[in-house]
């Protein structure tokens, strides 16, 4: 099976291409032993699928399916749903009443116009009723796996797919109750179904929620959930199934609301879910697609039948699409993302096929229509998913096409950072730098994300954070410990009161998607530098967030090895900074970067800079011409304008090879506290040949990599300057 299918069929939203390929080789064994394959023979049928086996297996699927729809409902952030904007409302109830209107209209154009049979006709407003809903269930796990879950686009995708699903969920309910109004059914029918959905909403929230959070309570912070808990909320679950198919609900419904109810932080939540969630991946949901494709005869299909369900597929997904693109536009999204939210909300998986199933056992669809809907569901998400993973480029999703770098930043405006504490000990390294950043009476922005991993979160979590009083402590009086850190970031903005703003925000999720946050929001805030410091250079962050930041930053990105030489955040509230400041310069543009965010620094008067240029005694016959003649200028202005600064000083250095420039490094290394460089280099340079043999940490680049691996008592920071897109 293509992945594509696979990946939404499969709904896990664990993205794991593996598991996404075993859910579509079980539907292709449901077809293969069901009526269109095996199940013609009634030896073969006796033997394997006696009564009691198929009985066996229907109750797996029933099981499987409700807990599929607790577990992945109860790993959604619910305040998502604040948030939705009028893009996500407008396009969320027109992407589900519009094409309703339209496939319905052309449901009784194709009744009055052709002869079609029975079971065909009855068909046709079901399958107008079904095609045309949004599964939010089935949207939230494609975009986990295609990692595009806290993308603006995933957000919009995301907020719009949960609103369409409550209105297919709702307004069908109110059809029926007023139906039942005008028809002979007795009231007291409709009376109990809905005070029976009010009395489960009840038992929910004001007695299962209350016990959960007392679960909490006991549970030892950084610890699991105990085992007991586990199978308590299990108990629940299944009980709260059984309830809604005693009442005449749906069983679905009340697990559905169980799992809303439940608080998407430890120890409940996704790390609630891993408990349980690969149980039933392996054991329940192969039995319900094995029943699906069990229940399709592909050779029972007509070929009129094939013609108007098809027809009608069609009609819904292209009156969807445009009614979600040409919106889109409007509110200015780019033309490549509104096609690939229409392709989004368009995907079909496993959740619309049990909306499928139901509708067969209500039999408002035939079982002919059924299979073609669901092989069509099939083939309708290998084709869109893997457009919508060529056209949603990562790569260039915050893709800038301005400068925003400190090499051209224009003196008097606003120069705007993004700093990120990853460790509590982050925070009195940041800050000295910032202080060396920040000349006196120059207009400076902070914004500082508190990056914390959540493995088990599937929805990142942004909290800004206005309240500092609110901070020191939880509702529980328990120590907070993001508090302290806040105050001493506000602080410092209070000790700058007239040219520095701070802003706060903590971001939780995993380090596969913790780049997103950081590059999304310095796209926002149209920052010129993102400060990253970590002191061990073998952590998941390092390999897995820096790196993908590298590569998609918006603006330049500064790497700072920290080796503790800033742990004492005094000299910065008493204005007595001094800091010893070295930039190599080799050449290129990031060193051109590094040497701008240097000259910022010496107009500080307490920070001492040392400009060091490598010169080459043999100049190379093939050279760059334009990047030289931009290094040139680059000194001549910084020597132009430091000319008469004593805390600045300008060396050059002729230098044969890589050994040399080392020792060179070596000698002249020990009395500066931080040593600026650029990332990228020419590795084939004469200066640069056989500086290191081996590189331990590619996100600094040769030399950065070199400094840090050295015996040198300094920090490191080594600048990329931003990418431009033309």
């Amino acid at each position: 099976m293509a992945e594509g299918w696979t990946l939404v069929w499969s709904g896990t939203g664990t993205g794991t291409a593996a598991w996404s390929l075993v859910g579509g080789e079980f539907l292709c064994a449901g077809i293969a032993i069901g009526p269109s394959f095996l199940e013609q023979s009634k030896k073969f049928s006796r033997k394997i699928f006696p009564l009691k086996a198929t009985i066996v297996l229907t109750v797996f699927e029933a099981t499987g399916f409700i807990f599929m729809f607790f577990t992945l409902t109860a790993r959604i952030d619910k305040a998502i749903f604040k948030r939705s904007g009028r893009l996500a409302i407008f396009i969320g109830i027109a992407s589900y009443l519009l094409p309703l209107i339209v496939t319905i209209a052309i449901c009784f154009f194709l009744d009055n116009l052709f002869y079609l049979e029975s079971d065909l006709r009855r068909s046709l407003l079901a399958i107008a009723a079904v095609e045309c809903t949004t599964s939010f269930h089935v949207i939230f796990a494609l975009l986990t796996d295609l990692k595009l879950l806290n993308s603006d686009l995933g957000r919009v995708a995301l907020s719009s797919s949960f609103i369409s699903n409550l209105l297919s969920w709702f307004l069908p309910e109110l059809i029926t109750f007023a139906i039942d109004e005008t028809a002979d059914v007795p009231k007291h029918t409709t009376l109990w179904r809905n005070v029976s959905s009010l009395v489960m909403v009840t038992i929910i929230v004001f007695a299962i929620r209350p016990s959960i959070y007392r679960m909490m309570e006991q549970t030892p912070e950084g610890k699991p959930l105990k085992s007991v808990h586990v199978l308590a909320i299990t108990t629940m679950v299944l009980g709260c199934a059984l309830f809604g198919e005693f009442t005449g609900q749906h069983s679905i419904l009340g697990p559905l609301i169980l799992g809303l109810s439940i608080p998407v932080r430890p120890p409940l939540g996704p790390l609630l879910v891993d408990k349980i969630h690969y149980f039933v991946w392996v054991v329940f949901t192969p039995c319900f697609i094995i029943n699906t494709g069990r229940r399709i005869n592909l050779f029972s299909i007509r070929l009129t039948s094939l013609l108007v369900v098809e027809f009608l597929i069609f009609v819904s997904t292209l009156v969807k699409l445009i009614v979600i693109i040409i919106p889109s536009l409007y509110f200015r999204i780019p033309i490549m993302d509104a096609l690939s939210l229409g392709l989004l909300l368009n995907c079909r998986g496993i959740y619309d096929i049990q909306l499928f199933t139901r509708a067969k056992h209500r039999k408002v669809i035939s079982a002919e229509c059924y299979g073609i809907m669901v092989v069509t569901a099939m083939l309708q998400s290998t084709i869109v998913v893997p457009l919508v993973r060529v056209i949603s480029d990562s790569s260039r999703r915050y893709a800038a096409y301005k400068d925003l770098t400190i090499q051209n930043y224009v003196r008097q405006s606003e120069l705007r950072f993004l700093v990120c504490i990853h460790e509590l000990d982050n925070v009195p390294t940041i800050l000295n730098i910032l202080q060396a950043s920040n000349p006196p009476r120059n207009p400076v922005g902070i914004c500082v994300m508190n990056l914390e991993e959540y493995i088990g979160l599937s929805m990142p979590l942004i909290i800004p954070h206005y309240n500092i009083d609110k901070l020191t402590t939880t509702s529980d009086d328990k120590p907070n410990k993001i508090g302290p850190i806040i105050s001493s970031f506000y602080n410092y903005e209070r000790q700058n009161r007239g040219f520095m703003t701070v802003q706060f925000y903590t971001a939780i999720s995993s380090y596969a998607s913790m780049h997103d946050d950081i590059c999304s929001m310095a796209f926002r805030k149209n920052t010129s530098l993102i400060i990253i410091p970590f002191k061990i250079t073998n952590h998941p962050f390092m390999k897995r967030v820096i790196s993908n930041i590298l590569r998609m930053a918006p603006c330049s990105v500064g790497l700072l090895f920290d080796r503790g030489i800033f742990g004492n955040i005094l000299p910065i509230f008493t204005r007595k900074l001094e800091l010893n400041v070295c930039v190599l310069f080799f050449g290129g543009p990031d060193d051109r970067e590094a040497l701008a965010y240097g000259s910022r620094m010496a107009k500080n008067p307490n920070i001492i800079l040392r400009v060091i240029k490598f010169i080459p005694i043999k100049q190379s016959i093939v050279s760059v011409l334009i990047q030289e003649n931009q290094d040139l200028d680059m000194i001549n202005e910084f020597r132009r304008r430091n000319m008469n600064k004593k805390n600045v000083e300008y060396i050059e250095m002729n230098v044969t090879d890589g050994c040399e420039t080392a020792k060179s490094i070596h000698s002249i290394g020990k009395p500066f506290e931080l040593i600026l460089v650029g990332r990228r280099h020419d590795g084939n340079s004469q200066v640069l040949v056989g500086l290191m043999e081996k590189r331990e940490i590619k996100e600094m680049g040769l030399v950065g990599d070199f400094l840090v691996s050295s015996e040198l008592e300094a920090s490191v920071m080594s600048i990329q300057q931003q990418k431009i897109f033309s």
